[in-house]
């Protein structure tokens, strides 16, 4: 028997064993990858979903408290609008609002400039 190469004293039996043995684990191994990059994908598709959900939520929020800002502005004069409209975009100027408070101050200003047609 040959100590250093002993897959040459195997019989064809053996080697045929071998060959699907190897295939066998393979397969396993390709099936359990496959596994594991759907589960990403669906761990990825779910993350999407919340934050798409999320985003739904505050857009809907949003649309609330402009329903009540529109009807505040509805009860103003045209002065006051205007008034209230350039006081906002001073306040967009000078900064220090969060992205929300900023997206509230852009929604009132053309709030404002549709209230004025």
């Amino acid at each position: 028997m040959n100590d250093d190469m002993p897959w040459v004293n195997l019989t064809q039996e053996e080697v045929q064993e071998l060959r699907s043995k190897k295939q066998e684990l393979t397969q396993y191994g390709k099936d359990k990858i496959r596994e594991l990059m759907n589960h990403e994908e669906m761990l990825e598709v779910a993350a999407q979903r919340e934050a798409e959900n999320k985003a739904l939520e505050a857009l809907d929020k949003l649309y609330k408290e402009n329903d009540e800002g529109m009807k505040k502005l509805a009860e103003m004069t045209r002065e006051e609008r205007v008034e209230a409209g350039i006081q906002e975009i001073w306040w967009i100027v000078q900064g220090g609002q969060d992205g929300r408070e900023y997206a509230n101050s852009i929604s009132f200003v053309i709030q404002v400039l549709d209230s004025l047609r």
